[in-house]
């Protein structure tokens, strides 16, 4: 490396790659390095046009990924309103996984009675993602609520999951899933490290209420909405040069009724999904197949080397080896 050779050392350029500014996991964007979007709302919500904290609606603006650290950063830009309906995340992270999910595993109890999860059977991902893991959270208002999922394919009942909430004001907030935490049918250990997130409600831009194309630029300015950390070793162990996907949905509060909000987007035009796809209410979503809609409806985001081992290459670290 020509800079080593002209008084940078090997260990300055180190210490220059541990020193990049960390991520506060807050609801926000700003400052935390994020760079260009990794995909844009291309249609306007059909759940409501938020007018900011405590008016209500819902809306998916822009999706933003970044790896430091060994954890994964997620930041989804757009509010959520305060009525427990859902914002599912789904991880496509290892080999495995369902591109149709199953009926299994059971998890988030309704306390009307059963595990609302298998209103999610039949949901059918683009072609090439496989859902591994399901993050999802909620609002009531005063709450913000968190859990995770390791859904191992559909092959078993009760799953390892964690669950955590933080108190919120105004809709702002964060907290954090705590490791070992269990939801309540969980079986075996869950995380090995804390959960962290982020939740700021506060935007009164991006999409308009409707159905028909997002103004781009408008989703693409929102820097607040909600914001996840999760450690790689929770997610699989995904490795340099391997590629995570993830799809992000906007849901009622019993996982039947899908919006018209995912990221990637759905083509202008299109309304609510609900459970058959067209917006009827069928009580599960095996009606829905992402296939049937032009582009994406997930983002993907590649491992990366250290920063460290980026910034020397071979050589530098041969030079830090000479100098230890």
């Amino acid at each position: 490396m020509k800079g080593l050779g002209t008084g940078v050392t090997a260990l300055a350029v180190v210490a220059m790659a541990s020193s990049a500014q960390a991520v506060v996991v807050d609801g926000s964007s700003a400052g935390d390095g994020y760079g260009a979007a990794l995909a844009v709302q291309t249609v306007q919500t059909q759940f409501g046009d938020s007018g900011g904290a405590g008016t209500g609606g819902g809306e998916l603006d822009a999706a933003y990924a970044q790896i430091s650290g060994g954890r994964l950063f997620i930041m989804l830009t757009g509010n959520q309103e305060g009525n427990f309906n859902k914002l599912d995340i789904f991880i496509d992270s290892v080999a495995g996984g369902e591109n149709a999910l199953s009926g299994t595993p059971d998890y988030d109890f309704n306390p009307g009675g059963g595990w609302i999860s298998s209103n999610l059977v039949g949901l059918t991902f683009d072609t090439g993602f496989a859902a591994d893991y399901h993050l999802f959270g909620r609002s009531s208002g005063s709450a913000y609520e968190v859990d995770f999922i390791d859904r191992q394919g559909g092959a078993a009942a009760l799953v390892p999951g964690s669950a955590g909430s933080a108190a919120t004001v105004l809709d702002i907030g964060s907290g954090s899933v705590l490791a070992g935490s269990l939801g309540p049918n969980a079986s075996g250990t869950s995380l090995t490290q804390n959960l962290d997130f982020g939740f700021n409600n506060s935007n009164t831009a991006g999409v308009l209420g409707g159905t028909a194309a997002a103004n781009a630029a408008a989703a693409a300015a929102v820097t607040t909405g909600m914001e996840f950390s999760i450690a790689l070793a929770d997610i699989g162990n995904p490795g340099i040069g391997d590629t995570i996907k993830i799809a992000a949905l906007y849901n009622n509060g019993d996982h039947n009724f899908l919006s018209n909000q995912t990221l990637g987007g759905l083509p202008g035009g299109t309304g609510n999904l609900g459970g058959n796809g067209a917006g009827g209410f069928t009580g599960d979503l095996s009606g829905v197949n992402l296939n049937n809609f032009a582009g994406n409806q997930y983002f993907s985001i590649v491992v990366p080397e250290p920063a460290s081992m980026a910034l020397l290459g071979l050589g530098g670290l041969a030079m830090l080896r000479r100098r230890a």
